[in-house]
């Protein structure tokens, strides 16, 4: 893409300048015809870039030049150094050194304070390729195929138009168009059989997202939970938002909140062990209690 290269041309003569219009055409695999456009477009759009003929001539790049900070303020560069980061480290961006890059433009100093890990422990390379794949299939609106083994152990063959990645309670999910179901459907990609997942042929035009995508994920809608805690306060405090806990007059945290009462978020709570009391809703409150229960005759059995 043009923007791309025009991009490349001022990373490429920041580091040195001048630089040969036949240097810049086999760095971008473009012509050196393509290169004289491009040159003349980023002198159109204001940059102080230039041709000169001749011994030591070239492209070159006024001395000194920095991204206009009038348009980027020293915060919105920080930030956009961060989310780049944040980028690279999630694999949504491919180019490692692209950081470094913008911050060089800016002429700044790239601070790598972001270290972001959403794999799983002990997670294969196939995981690796599987979320890569299904980010290429967005970007290049490509259906997927794949075989998927949902909650209830049941498989199925599913081709579909993969429009985002969700991240929620510590697993990826791809939210897209099912052809089998015709509908919207949100798929964990820890359930794909990850050597069948392929980019079925073909592409696909984006369909009008519903209202209510995401809904499934939202805590607004959530039904009403009350727990409350012994023991460890400080991982209470540290895994919910402040604003959800209170302490009672006997030095127990009771934490309200609206969620979704997910198979995850019930074995969560599990871990919590004798310290957790369910208040509320009753019917959570009963499935830990048979959960112990079950627990306790396993070993009684031994």
């Amino acid at each position: 893409m043009q923007s791309q290269r025009l991009f490349e041309i001022i990373y490429l003569l920041m580091e040195r300048s001048p630089r040969t219009t036949g240097e810049l055409a086999k760095r971008l695999e473009v012509s050196e015809r393509t290169v004289r456009r491009d040159v003349d477009a980023l002198s159109a759009a204001g940059v102080p870039v230039f041709m000169t003929r001749g011994k030591g001539g070239g492209v070159h790049l006024m001395e000194g030049y920095v991204l206009d900070r009038s348009l980027v303020s020293e915060a919105e560069q920080d930030e956009i150094l961060a989310a780049l980061s944040a980028l690279r480290q999630t694999g949504a961006a491919d180019d490692e050194a692209l950081p470094e890059r913008v911050a060089r433009l800016f002429r700044r100093e790239n601070t790598d304070w972001l270290d972001i890990d959403f794999s799983f422990w002990g997670a294969p390379p196939e995981y690796r390729r599987a979320f890569d794949l299904v980010k290429r299939a967005i970007l290049e609106r490509r259906p997927l195929s794949f075989t998927y083994h949902d909650a209830g152990e049941r498989t199925s063959q599913r081709t579909v138009e993969p429009v985002k990645l969700l991240y929620k309670e510590r697993s990826w999910y791809v939210r897209a168009w099912c052809r089998k179901r015709e509908d919207w459907r949100a798929f964990k990609i820890i359930r794909m059989v990850w050597d069948t997942l392929e980019l079925a042929p073909g592409t696909f035009e984006p369909r009008p997202l519903p209202p209510d995508l995401g809904e499934n994920y939202s805590n607004s809608r959530g039904q009403r939970m009350v727990l409350t805690f012994s023991g460890d306060e400080g991982r209470v405090r540290e895994e919910f938002a402040p604003d959800a806990i209170e302490r009672l007059p006997d030095g127990r945290l009771r934490v309200t909140l609206n969620t979704e009462p997910t198979n995850h978020s019930r074995h969560y709570l599990l871990s919590f062990g004798s310290d957790l009391y369910v208040e509320e809703p009753a019917e959570l409150r009963e499935w830990i209690h048979q959960e112990a229960a079950a627990m306790v005759r396993r070993y009684e059995e031994e």
